[in-house]
Parts: C-alpha cells; structure tokens; sequence
C-alpha cells in the first residue's frame, strides 16, 4: 500500500471548499444600491422644483387672464363696497348707462300710476317727461345697487380679496359674448341681472334689472309728474 492510500483509504476523498470571502475591488448589491439612492433623490428633487415652477408660471398667467374677466371687475365692485370704497365704485360702475337703460322700464312704471286714465296725449307727454327726469336719480340708483351689492354678500364675513375674487364665480352665474357680460346674483328670494361691458382691460357696469329699483325712481320722481288724474 502507498502512502497515500493509508492516509485517504482505498481512495483519497476530494474536498470542495466554498469561500464565502469577496474579492477585492468586487462591488455587491447592497453597494451598487447604496449609490444608486442619491441619484434617485437628486432626480425627485429636480421633478419636484420643475413642477412647481411650471405650477406658479401657469397660475401666474391664468390671473393675468382672470383679471381681465368680468368675474374679476365684479369682485373688485363687491370688495369696494364693503370697504366703502365710492371712488372705485364709481369707477367700475357707469351710472349714466345704467339710469338710460332703465328708462323704458321707468317710463312704464310711471304711465301705470296714473292707472287707465291717461289719453293717448297725455301718455306722451309723460314719456317724454320721465327722461328728463331720470339725471336726478343718479344717486338714488347708484345707492340702490350698491345696496343690492351688499346683500350679495351679506351671508359672509369680508374676506380678502383675493378669496373674493377666486370664489365670485361660484355666487354668481356669469355668460359673456363677445365684449358684453351678464351677471346673475341672488340675492335673498330674488335674482338681480347686472350687464357689463368690457372697457379696456376692465370691465363696467352698464344696466341693471331689479324688480326693487325702476319703483323706487319712480318714487322719487313722481312729484314731478303733471296733475293728470289719480296717481297710484
């Protein structure tokens, strides 16, 4: 027998040995992982910063748009109301225009108190009174809207303005066409119509419809109105 037959028996046995030791300079799995997390955060961090500059570029240009809109002139009008604010007031409301636009309906209202006792001559002669009446009901009409206006908003406690502004549109149902809006506010049971017109990169207020308003000119200016009959 030989040596090493002795040693191993009748046939030396094989060892398999696993080393369980990572060559220098090999990189592993948690490593690779390890260097890969920066970058991923550094990736989420430039998304992050590009979204929101595009979020406050893209808000930046819808409120330039919006303050070009008939929400936006209404929303300055309420907020001047309730700061007692006349001189935008005046500004955004064109109570020429509005007074001419009610005078039909004043007309109307006028020939009615006089009941069914008016000639034909006599109907005539009040059309013609009642506008050159209207001029001196400046003041009382620009005080009824702005009485309307804050019953608009009676229900909530002023507000800054830019919450008025970005909330307008939910209290009042607002259709423009071309450089004319229609504004429809409730107000209490009752609905009043305002309509606007662009003027420059605002717009103003050049009629109003409220079945509370035409019968307090009236009022006011019924004293003027020639001795013809019984007046109601």
């Amino acid at each position: 027998m030989t040596p090493e037959q002795k040693v191993g028996g009748p046939q030396a046995r094989k060892r398999l040995v696993i080393s369980f030791e990572q060559p220098r300079g090999a990189k592993g799995p948690t490593s690779r992982r390890g260097r890969r997390w920066p970058k991923i955060v550094a990736a989420l961090g430039i998304i992050l910063v590009l979204g929101a500059v595009l979020a406050a570029a893209g808000g930046l240009l819808w409120w330039r748009h919006y303050r070009t809109t008939p929400a936006y002139s209404l929303a300055l009008l309420v907020d001047a109301v309730q700061r007692n604010d006349i001189t935008v007031v005046n500004e955004i409301v064109d109570i020429d225009r509005i007074v001419d636009s009610m005078a039909a309906e004043v007309t109307e209202k006028s020939v009615a108190r006089y009941g069914g006792t008016l000639s034909p001559q006599q109907r005539r002669r009040v059309e013609a009174l009642v506008p050159s009446l209207l001029p001196g009901v400046k003041q009382s009409v620009r005080d009824s809207l702005v009485k309307r206006l804050r019953e608009i908003s009676a229900e909530s406690e002023p507000r800054p303005f830019i919450i008025l502004a970005i909330g307008l549109p939910y209290l009042v149902k607002i259709t423009t066409e071309g450089d004319t809006a229609r504004a429809i506010a409730p107000v209490k049971d009752k609905e009043i119509e305002l309509t606007l017109q662009r003027n420059g990169e605002r717009w103003k207020v050049a009629a109003l419809k409220d079945d509370t308003v035409a019968p307090r000119i009236v009022d006011d200016i019924i004293k003027d109105f020639p001795a013809i009959g019984p007046l109601r």
